[in-house]
Parts: C-alpha cells; sequence; structure tokens
C-alpha cells in the first residue's frame, strides 16, 4: 500500500460516531460520558493509549482514531510476531511513536541460538529504519525470564525506549519481573496481571504499578475495551494501556478454503480507538496520515570523507616517494647531534597524530616527547628556551596563527623546526628548518583523514630511519598495500549499537591512544554523538563510575602488550554489560583489523574506522562533509 493508499484508508476511517461529526482538524466526540467532569476525568485524561496493529490499514486506523503510540507486529491473530521490512518503513513516517515486536515466531518464549540471533537483527532493522523502540520478551526452558537475553536486546536496542511484553504473565509472580526491568533499563511492562484479560489480573497489576513507582511504566493490556477500560484504569492506577481495538476482518471465501486466510482474521478499527479515548475522557483528534516512504539517504560511498579517506594508501606511497631523501638526511642530522627533548606543536586532529609521535619517538630514541602549549608564545608571548631541541609542526594547512606564533618562539630559541604540513606553500612551511609535505593532496571535506594518516606515516617513516630500524622501514614500505586492504575490511556491526547512542568511550593505549582521541573526534564532528578518549589504563579510575548498562566502548587493540590492556579493559566494561566493539589486531574483536608491526597496527584501525564513522553520521541523519559550525581551515591565536 503507497502513501497515496494508506491517507485514503485513513479517510476512509473518518465516520460519524455517537451522532457528532469526527473532523479532521481536531474536532471533538461530543458524548455525554466525555463531557463528565471531576477528579476522576482529570485523573484519566492523562492515561496513554496504546494501540497493536499488524498492516498498513491498521496503522493508518490506529493514528486516526487517536493512538498516542503503537505496537508495530504481524500476525495479530498469533499474538503479534516481527513485522516486516516494509511495514517498518511505513510505519516510521507515523506522527506517533513505533515499537516494533521482536518475536520470531509463536508458540513459547524460550528461544535457540538461531532464534536469538534474528531477534537481535531484527531490532538492528527497527532502528535502522527509526522506530522509537521495540517490544521484546523471553523466557528460559523452566519458565524464569531469560535475563541474559534481554539484557543483549537491551544493550542492542540502546538509545531506544523498549517493552517487556506479556511474557511476564507466564512467570508464578508477574510482580517479580519489576525488579528485573529496572535493573535492565526496560522502560515499559505490558501485562494482564498473569491472568487471561486484564480486568481479571486487575490486583495484580495494581501490585505491579505500586512496586513500580516512576522506575518502569506499567502497562495494562489483555482483551481491554471502551466499555471497563476507564474501570480498569481506576482500580490499578495504570497510566497506560494496550489494545487491539479491532473488529473481526470479513475473510474472502476462496483464502479460507485454501488456508491463505484465517477466521479469526481481525483488523484495527479506528471507532473503537475513538470510544478508547472517549472512555478515558481523552480529547477526540483526527490526524492526518501522511505515510510515506521516507526520503533515500545518501550512500555512504558518495561522500567526500569517503573518497578522501579512500586515497590514503596513494598518499601514503607518495610521502614515502617523496620524501625519502629528506628523511634519510634528517635522520643523520639526529643521530649524528641528538636533540635533548623533542616538542610537537599541533592542533586538532594534528595534535592526537603528535601524540603517536609522543609514544613513538620516546619507544625508539629514548627522547623525552612534550606537547607545546600554544598559548605560551601567541597569547603570553613568553620566549622559550630550546636551545638544540627538535620541535616538530604539524598542520595540515600551516596558517593557524598560534601554531605560526609557537613555531616561530622555538626556532628563537634554538630548536630545528621541522614542518610535517599539507600545504607546501603555507606560512609553516616558510617558517620551518626543514619540511616534510605530506602529499595527502587537496582536502574538501571538513573531516581530515588521508592527511592524519600521512602524519602518523611522516612519524613513522622519520622515527624508523633515526633509530636505524630496518624491519620497521620495510613494514612502511609495504603500508600502502596494507592500507588499501584495511579501508575494504566492513565494520558494520559498529552501526546499530551506535545509531541512536548519546554518548560512548574509545579506548586505545600506546601507540593506539592516538587513534583512540581522533576516533573520538571524528564521532563529535561528523556524527554529532558525545565520545571521550581514554587510555586503558586511565578509564579504570573516574570514568569507569559513568559506564551502564548498553553504554557503547569502542577499543582499539594492537597486537602487542598494550593491545593486552584494551583486551582487558573491553572484557571488563562487557562483564557491567556495556556494548563493547573492539577492534583486535589480535584477532578477538567483533571488528575485523589487520595485524602488522604494532607500531603500524593503529594507522590501519583508524583507516577501517574512517570508512565506519562515515557510514554512521549517513545513518545518523548527518553530512560528514559539512558538520554545522565547523570551517576546514581553522584560526586560533
Amino acid at each position: 500500500m503507497n502513501a497515496r493508499s494508506l491517507s485514503s484508508a485513513a479517510d476512509a476511517h473518518i465516520r460519524y460516531y455517537g451522532g457528532d461529526a469526527y473532523r479532521a482538524g481536531g474536532a471533538a466526540i461530543r458524548c455525554a460520558a466525555f463531557r463528565r467532569s471531576g477528579r476522576k476525568a482529570e485523573g484519566m485524561s492523562n492515561v496513554l493509549i496504546e494501540i497493536r496493529v499488524d498492516d498498513a490499514s491498521g496503522l493508518a486506523a490506529a493514528i486516526a482514531g487517536g493512538a498516542d503510540r503503537i505496537a508495530l507486529c504481524s500476525s495479530l491473530a498469533l499474538g503479534g510476531l516481527t513485522p516486516t521490512p516494509g511495514l517498518l518503513r511505513q510505519a516510521a513516517q507515523s506522527p506517533v511513536p513505533v515499537r516494533a515486536m521482536i518475536r520470531p515466531r509463536e508458540g513459547n518464549f524460550s528461544y535457540d541460538a538461531a532464534e536469538r540471533a534474528a531477534m537481535l537483527h531484527d531490532i538492528d532493522v527497527a532502528r535502522a529504519e527509526g522506530l522509537s523502540g521495540v517490544v521484546i520478551g523471553a523466557l528460559t526452558p523452566d519458565g524464569e525470564l531469560d535475563v541474559a537475553l534481554l539484557e543483549e536486546m537491551v544493550a542492542r536496542a540502546v538509545g531506544m525506549d523498549v517493552t517487556l511484553h506479556r511474557a511476564v504473565d507466564l512467570l508464578p509472580d508477574p510482580v517479580a519481573a519489576v525488579e528485573i526491568a529496572a535493573e535492565l533499563g526496560i522502560a515499559t511492562i505490558l501485562t494482564s496481571g498473569g491472568a487471561r484479560t486484564a480486568a481479571a489480573g486487575a490486583a495484580t497489576i495494581g501490585r505491579m504499578r505500586a512496586q513500580a513507582g516512576d522506575r518502569v511504566e506499567i502497562m495494562a493490556g489483555g482483551t481491554i475495551r471502551a466499555t471497563d477500560v476507564a474501570a480498569l484504569v481506576e482500580e490499578t492506577g495504570v497510566r497506560a494501556v494496550h489494545a487491539a481495538a479491532s473488529r473481526p476482518r470479513v475473510a474472502w471465501a476462496p483464502a479460507l478454503r485454501l488456508g491463505f486466510e484465517s477466521e479469526l482474521a481481525r483488523t484495527t478499527d479506528w471507532e473503537e480507538v475513538a470510544r478508547l479515548r472517549a472512555a478515558l475522557r481523552r480529547p477526540a483528534t483526527m490526524r492526518p496520515v501522511p505515510i510515506a516512504a521516507p526520503p533515500a539517504k545518501p550512500d555512504p560511498a558518495g561522500t567526500l570523507m569517503h573518497n578522501e579517506a579512500g586515497e590514503a594508501p596513494e598518499a601514503a606511497a607518495r610521502f614515502l616517494a617523496r620524501n625519502s631523501a629528506t628523511i634519510a638526511r634528517l635522520a643523520a642530522r639526529l643521530r649524528r647531534d641528538p636533540p635533548p627533548f623533542i616538542v610537537t606543536c599541533a592542533r586538532g586532529s594534528s595534535d592526537h597524530a603528535a601524540t603517536y609521535g609522543k609514544y613513538l619517538f620516546e619507544t625508539k630514541t629514548g627522547i623525552t616527547v612534550a606537547s607545546a602549549a600554544p598559548s605560551i608564545a601567541s597569547l603570553y608571548r613568553a620566549p622559550l628556551e630550546a636551545k638544540g631541541a627538535l620541535c616538530l609542526a604539524i598542520s595540515q594547512s600551516g596558517r593557524s596563527p598560534d601554531l605560526l606564533a609557537t613555531a616561530a618562539a622555538y626556532k628563537a630559541g634554538g630548536a630545528l623546526v621541522v614542518a610535517m604540513v599539507n600545504d607546501e606553500e603555507s606560512p609553516l612551511a616558510a617558517c620551518a628548518d626543514e619540511v616534510l609535505p605530506l602529499c595527502a593532496g587537496p582536502e574538501r571535506s571538513i573531516a581530515a583523514t588521508k592527511s592524519y594518516i600521512t602524519t602518523l606515516v611522516a612519524q613513522a617513516a622519520l622515527a624508523a630511519a633515526w633509530a636505524s630500524d630496518a624491519a620497521l622501514q620495510e613494514r612502511l614500505a609495504a603500508l600502502p598495500d596494507a592500507l588499501s586492504r584495511a579501508f575494504a575490511l566492513r565494520w558494520g556491526a559498529a552501526i546499530p549499537p551506535l545509531v541512536g547512542a548519546r554518548d560512548l568511550f574509545v579506548l586505545g593505549r600506546g601507540y593506539g591512544y592516538a587513534v583512540a582521541l581522533e576516533a573520538a573526534l571524528k564521532f563529535k564532528e561528523t556524527c554529532g554523538l558525545h565520545a571521550e578518549a581514554f587510555s586503558a589504563a586511565e578509564v579504570r579510575h573516574g570514568p569507569m563510575a559513568i559506564v551502564r548498562r548498553g553504554f557503547p566502548v569502542l577499543g582499539f587493540a594492537s597486537s602487542d602488550a598494550s593491545g593486552d590492556d584494551v583486551r582487558d579493559a573491553a572484557a571488563l566494561f562487557a562483564e557491567r554489560g556495556a556494548v563493547t566493539l573492539l577492534a583486535d589486531a589480535g584477532g578477538k574483536g567483533v571488528l575485523p583489523a589487520l595485524a602488522c608491526d604494532p607500531v603500524l597496527e593503529p594507522i590501519l584501525q583508524i583507516q577501517s574506522f574512517y570508512r565506519m564513522v562515515n557510514a554512521l553520521a549517513i545513518a545518523r541523519g548527518n553530512d560528514p562533509d559539512a558538520p554545522p559550525h565547523l570551517r576546514k581551515v581553522t584560526e586560533t591565536r
């Protein structure tokens, strides 16, 4: 059914009820019951009405009748199963929240491994289509809540609202489900109080409501009709009710004869939805139903960011070829006259690259590396003593005033200034004693990708030559090909948990800490996602306290001892219920990563990450090439 058909279906539901017109635009159902006033009426007027539907026509009817929320499923006659992707896409355009049923089959609620995998995938599909929530439930073979599976599904649905369905009514005491749901972070429990109908289970529903308080929404459901809903709400104190609000559907005889249709088939009745509203003293409303296919999202492969990141292998090869002689000459000078210390001067992504250099130069040369504070030169104009030091000035544009002031101050203080810059005609290149052009080529996306990678390559090449590390130099020569393979790796498993996330941690250690910093920045600038980077050692202190169940954590683990620590930290987070996404060169992560020299593995991992974060930005509705409030060249003083 297309958008026009859906709108026509909604129009067809506009009828007269109780002698009064029910018109689009908010006209009221004027009936005697609705006109009654008093404290009870006021108390019922904010009771939420959720309607379960199983097709596009039912969706239109529920919305037209005034449903506050939709429980979307297929096969209402079987109690509701997982809806089709097509129906999910149509429902995503609903003017009211929609939660999708996640139930792969009829029958009991104990699921095997294949069914569990299907349910987790169905949650991903519901999220990708933009639905507000999901409806889940699972029991162990002995009839208890399957807390492990529920926890996994809640974690998969992070950022979505979750309803625990009437599987709870099969428990010996449904009240026990309240504490479990609250602990898991489940928003709503749908229940009939363990009885066949909500009216019969009203006493238990009332106990559940009292136990839940404001922690979990208790929603009464089970043969609820307009004739008894007010009494049920008064007896139980619930603030939400769930109903099918349906009527029998006339079966087509040939289909019925061949078993293609059931005699039990029903269809959502907009008039019954309206009667529920009236019984609860709710103002009547008739909403237009402009349900249409959502606009197609851009192809992630069509962004500048994707294509520029894909050019990193060629950029790395250009850098190595162009700068080999300069690096050899500079390395010989540094071996002959070692600096007392190294200072890096950079901002943003370039500063994250400098963090990589700190670990690299200290491990390869034993010389201390410090990060310059540009304000010392640009704001305080303090003279600097740096006789014999090496100053690595790193920039894409080479034009930020504070960076230029810092490089000039270190040069005046006696340092050898080496510029790693993409723009060879920049003021920074003119100021430096030596220039290593990054050779990344034009970068038009706001998000730096290939220039960041070539900056890492530049430092690795200089450190390898300085330390006369032939093995690392050999691995560097093969790096462009490895970068191509890294970009081809699919990190799609990271997108479903992050597409609705609000916060996350990014972990690294040693050489990998620099790419954790870079990844956190890219989450913020391309996805509007608040991400914080931590060393796998540091995160065990204060930051650990804010991690809750379902909190996403991305880790970059290399194949050395620093990677072991990231793996240990990820395992610790997983034990606490976090959603851990590990890129592991040791082969133990959910995100594929290439093994190489541990010095170079972070470069390969950030290349894989760039492809994923670009796709994530598109999935979240962002333009990774033009984030709000940002410019390509940021000039600070």
